[in-house]
């Protein structure tokens, strides 16, 4: 099967769900690797890590489990993905020992978008990080920041997942 024809399979596939089954997508164990690069907002290096989603018991809450290492560093937190029937939301927590974020996702056709804001010295700093489906085994991804408003975006990191069961 080509590429594009597998792309849009997998696309029609997801309109034909639920809202809530497009996070389906993420059910497995799933290989990553990437590398970083200098930023304002990030340091050079790979990174590379092991993540494991499955649903919850009432498939309400797909759950990630995911052991990273970035630059020799051991960095592991939970994710929670959830979508929110009253306002038509796909939402996004991730959970470290000293921290939790929490974001509205897009899930549209094969890309996933997490979005992040904070204020730097005055200035609205935007983090997005893009998932892109070639098929349902393997997405690339990239890490990008904005400080316009998104008129023009800075590569932080990039890299890609294989689902490996």
């Amino acid at each position: 099967m080509n590429r594009a024809f597998a792309a849009v399979a997998f696309g029609f596939i997801l309109c034909g769900a639920a809202p809530l089954d497009a996070l389906d997508r993420f059910a497995g164990t799933w290989q990553s690797q990437g590398t970083f690069v200098d930023t304002a907002y990030s340091s050079a290096g790979s990174a590379s890590g092991t993540t494991t989603c499955a649903w919850s018991g009432d498939h309400m809450f797909m759950i990630c489990q995911q052991v990273a290492t970035l630059n020799g560093k051991r960095d592991d937190d939970v994710a929670i993905y959830s979508y929110d029937d009253s306002s038509n939301a796909y939402r996004f927590y991730n959970v470290h020992a000293t921290q939790v974020t929490s974001s509205v996702i897009t899930v549209n056709g094969n890309t996933v978008v997490y979005p992040f804001t904070f204020v730097d010295k005055g200035k609205s700093v935007t983090i997005r990080t893009l998932n892109i489906w070639d098929n349902p085994k393997f997405y690339t991804w990239r890490t990008v920041y904005s400080t316009d408003g998104g008129t023009t975006w800075t590569l932080m990191a990039n890299g890609t997942s294989r689902r490996v069961s």
